[in-house]
């Protein structure tokens, strides 16, 4: 493909325009031989094609161009963000602060708007010809009102940012892109706000865009780095599609500069880093096993990069200030030899010094090599990301009908004498047959696998080691051991792999639980409970931390304890336990609740991609079958149409909780004193003796479970449905593939049912002889059936 995407879409635009020339010349020519009651049908086949070509070559030439930004905690990603836009407009902070959705669309004039959103707490409305630092300043004001916020106020909406602005991703990367392209930067908002409905809109609109994914490169603390490799999948996740669109960025890496060994410690790090991030894709994303192990990988210290630009300016202050800054924390990117050449006061750097740290940080912050492969990103994946699309709506709109029409005619018109004709319409009986056969067994091939599951589940169940999803897997392996499902690779995998993740989910946090409970300090920092209601998971760490000042916690909460409490103080206490436990439950029950909510979504999601791609190659098997059985019958099957499934596929989990003190009894040990007459006072004097007594008393007892016992129960809980779930889903799948049938059915009789009244009325209106038969339809039937090649062949450009 040519490096040049502009080209691509113009090619196509020249193979759509060639088309409509061919049809107005076969038009032109089949009018002449046909009765004037068939010019209405030419004339409203040319104008949906005249109106379909329209809308094609304005989508080829006005395409939207997207990228979006995520990134893990601390990655840089609103660096980045101002790195493309050229600018500091999106503010930084140490902690999470993207938590709202920013849109930025190109454009010569400035301007900001922060949308009317349910509750709104900061002010709502549109700022033009604003400043960069006004644009930041207010963004950052909005941002930290919300988060303050919404602890206190769970439902509130995230606010949501559209800015205007020249930015320089659109002009200095060099972009060969069609010249009416619409840029746009999606600044997706952190980890823990993705659940927000404002901001799942927002994300909605990314699966048509290109994304940028940036990772910590400087994180070391091995526990944060596996937690950092869970949040890159969760970001890919929520993301959707394909990683393929998505160029990893390996932020922050100038960490590596101030080791004794740069730069193989700074190359160790790369190939492990991508090595892992790969390794953890497909472990959770299988489906994309190919694509992730082709991943794109890049290296950048973003901050470094954009003082490079910052430096540049040909403001003075606004220069100094960025000069400043690259003194104070990119020494080494400068470079020594720079450095010793330089006044130690960056105010009296001329403009050629300042030239020279430019270039030196560009160079050794990657930015050059980020932005190739960033401009190679575009040219790889823009054109397949929004061409086919526009290509099958301009089929649809129009190209079919006009294949179908080519086609059908010429066959009706040579079958349409009246010995042929009778012929034809028996034939059509038997195409209609054998189509209804070949759809039946097609159908029925595809189903059974998920038909018999059920029957192998409830066999398996009674084997209490058996995975309930090995059946699942077993029959999906025996689909795609038939053609044409081996084409299909990994793309089922999604169809067993969700269970696995509501168990990983389900113990991550279980995890984090048992560990803050066992080393008394609370650490909720896991990828899945990022996601959570903030006011939820604060509840919870208050209630843990409350469980390790009553004891819980070390021994006790690794081992469980017997407890017998006797005094009021014991019982007391024991009371708290039993509160705070049970209150753990219902915390939990919360939390558990909205993660599997959050896993929910990002699984269905999966399916529905996988059924989607299932469907694919189904109906391409299909069309191919149907058109060698009805090779004249032109019929074709849109794949957006007739892949879509129905979302209504939920997961629902029930968990109980209990903890309870029972009441006992227990003997205390009294001592009673006796005077008592002794034989070596000759029994004239006493002494006083003590004797054991023995009295029944009431006791609170409670058997203190262990974390990993407390916690157990709460993964077999998850358990218990499972089989239910599997159940649910392979009814799901058959409930799909029957609604595809019906689908595929209707558009094949429309077909075959447009024929056969083409096929009428060229025996009612039309007479041809065998020498013009020979010497015009014959001819005319070969050109229908280039036509329709020809329009077929734009689908596979």
């Amino acid at each position: 493909m040519s490096n040049q995407v502009s080209k691509v879409f113009e090619e196509i635009e020249v193979k759509a325009k060639l088309l409509a020339q061919y049809w107005n010349h076969f038009h032109t020519e089949i009018s002449q031989h046909l009765p004037e009651s068939y010019q209405p049908e030419i004339q409203e086949l040319s104008d949906k094609l005249e109106t379909a070509l329209t809308q094609l070559v304005y989508e080829l030439q006005n395409p939207t161009l997207t990228l979006a930004t995520t990134g893990t905690t601390s990655s840089g990603k609103s660096t980045l963000v101002n790195l493309l836009c050229g600018a500091e407009i999106v503010p930084v902070a140490v902690s999470e602060m993207s938590a709202g959705a920013v849109t930025i669309e190109y454009s010569k004039e400035k301007s900001l708007i922060i949308h009317e959103t349910p509750g709104a707490l900061w002010e709502c409305g549109e700022w033009k010809g604003i400043s960069e630092d006004a644009i930041r300043q207010r963004l950052y004001k909005t941002m930290i009102n919300y988060i303050d916020n919404r602890e206190t106020q769970p439902n509130l909406t995230s606010p949501q940012f559209t800015i205007s602005y020249p930015f320089r991703f659109s002009n200095e990367f060099q972009l060969e892109l069609p010249r009416g392209t619409k840029v746009r930067i999606l600044d997706l908002p952190g980890l823990a706000y993705v659940g927000d409905q404002g901001n799942a809109n927002v994300i909605k609109q990314c699966r048509e865009a290109l994304c940028i994914v940036t990772y910590n490169s400087a994180e070391t603390d091995s526990q944060k780095v596996k937690s950092l490799l869970q949040e890159v999948v969760q970001q890919v996740k929520d993301l959707g599609g394909s990683p393929a669109r998505m160029l990893f960025v390996l932020n922050r890496i100038d960490e590596f500069r101030k080791d004794e060994y740069w730069p193989e410690s700074e190359n160790r790090f790369v190939d492990k880093a991508i090595r892992d991030i790969k390794n953890e894709l497909i472990d959770q994303l299988n489906e994309y096993k190919e694509e992730i192990e082709n991943l794109e990988v890049v290296k950048l210290s973003t901050w470094a990069a954009l003082l490079s630009l910052q430096i540049q300016n040909l403001d003075d202050n606004y220069s100094f200030n960025a000069c400043e800054k690259a003194d104070t924390h990119f020494k080494k990117l400068i470079g020594k030899n720079i450095l010793d050449d330089l006044h130690r006061n960056t105010q009296k750097w001329t403009r050629h010094d300042r030239i020279r740290v430019s270039k030196a940080l560009w160079e050794n912050s990657y930015g050059e090599e980020f932005q190739e492969n960033l401009r190679e990103h575009i040219n790889k994946h823009f054109p397949q990301l929004v061409i086919p699309q526009i290509i099958e709506r301009f089929n649809i709109a129009a190209g079919n009908a006009i294949a179908e029409w080519a086609n059908q005619i010429t066959t009706a018109i040579l079958n349409s004498s009246e010995e042929r004709y009778q012929q034809e319409c028996e034939n059509i009986l038997h195409i209609r047959s054998s189509l209804d056969r070949f759809l039946e067994i097609s159908n029925i091939n595809l189903k059974k696998p998920f038909e018999e599951i059920s029957i192998t589940i409830k066999e398996s169940a009674k084997k209490l080691d058996d995975d309930p999803m090995n059946p699942l897997k077993k029959k999906l392996g025996e689909l795609q051991n038939k053609k044409p499902y081996n084409e299909l690779g990994t793309k089922l995998s999604p169809f067993y792999l969700w269970e696995f993740e509501f168990k990983k989910g389900i113990n991550l946090v279980l995890d984090a639980v048992a560990r803050s409970l066992e080393t008394g300090r609370v650490d909720l920092e896991s990828p899945y409970l990022k996601k959570v209601n903030a006011a939820n998971v604060n509840l919870l760490a208050r209630n843990l931390n409350r469980l390790v000042n009553l004891g819980y916690t070390d021994s006790v909460a690794k081992e469980g304890k017997t407890i017998e409490a006797k005094t009021e103080e014991e019982k007391n206490k024991l009371k708290e336990l039993n509160e705070e436990l049970n209150e753990l439950s219902i915390h939990l029950n919360i939390i558990i609740g909205d993660v599997i909510k959050q896993i929910s979504k990002q699984e269905l999601d999966r399916i529905y991609q996988a059924m989607s791609e299932l469907f694919s190659c189904h109906l391409s098997y299909l069309e191919r079958g149907v058109n060698d059985i009805a090779p004249n019958m032109a019929i074709k099957f849109p794949n957006s149409q007739l892949t879509q499934v129905n979302n209504n596929l939920t997961f629902s989990f029930h968990f109980r909780t209990e903890f309870a003190i029972t009441q006992g009894t227990w003997q205390e040990e009294i001592k009673v004193e006796r005077r008592k007459r002794v034989w070596y006072k000759l029994w004239l004097g006493k002494k006083t003796f003590y004797e054991i007594k023995y009295e029944k008393r009431s006791s609170d007892n409670a058997k203190l479970p262990s974390t990993e016992d407390l916690l157990l129960g709460w993964i077999i809980q998850a358990r218990e449905k499972e089989l239910e779930r599997i159940n649910q889903v392979t009814s799901w799948i058959q409930q799909q593939i029957d609604c595809l049938k019906q689908n595929v059915d209707k558009i094949q009789n429309d077909i075959i049912d447009r024929y056969q009244e083409r096929l009428d009325k060229a025996n009612q209106e039309i007479t041809v002889d065998y020498e013009q038969q020979r010497k015009v339809w014959q001819p005319m039937k070969q050109k229908a059936k280039n036509l329709a090649e020809e329009f077929y062949k734009l689908e596979g450009f």
